[in-house]
């Protein structure tokens, strides 16, 4: 959805989801070609063409939200984000890194593990000389 906001002159060029429903939809909408439908802990650094800017991502907020079980970063689905970071750490060791990285989760993602899990990401992103920062956005 993310790409709706961006409008028709931005391009994307690497789309990654593991739901076959919502890689269907995606196809029928955006560019099928750019889309690889497989679990982000299979992706390669040869998988992600170019340099991509903005590099946008979304992990499961399940495990986060008060509807969840109030999980940590580090379960199946909301742990996703480290595989993504990985890319992001390859990218920038081959100086292919996007000046911009927007992640959207849950709200609880902000004080999920008391904190520590945002503390987490907030060092990852510094840890590649990202400035850090977070906006909750009501989507009503």
């Amino acid at each position: 959805m993310a790409s709706q906001g961006l409008g028709p002159d931005w391009r994307c060029l690497f789309a990654n989801d593991i739901d076959c429903a919502k890689a269907a939809a995606y196809r029928l909408n955006k560019d099928p070609h750019a889309l690889t439908v497989a679990d982000i802990h299979n992706a390669k650094l040869s998988d992600l063409p170019g340099q991509a800017d903005p590099s946008w991502a979304s992990f499961s907020c399940q495990d986060l939200s008060l509807a969840g079980s109030g999980a940590v970063l580090v379960v199946d689905r909301s742990g996703v984000f480290w595989p993504f970071w990985n890319l992001m750490k390859g990218l920038a060791r081959q100086r292919r890194s996007p000046k911009i990285i927007a992640l959207e989760n849950a709200v609880e993602a902000i004080t999920s593990n008391q904190g520590r899990d945002l503390a987490a990401i907030a060092t990852a992103f510094a840890g590649l000389g990202y400035r850090f920062g977070y906006l909750v956005i009501a989507a009503e």
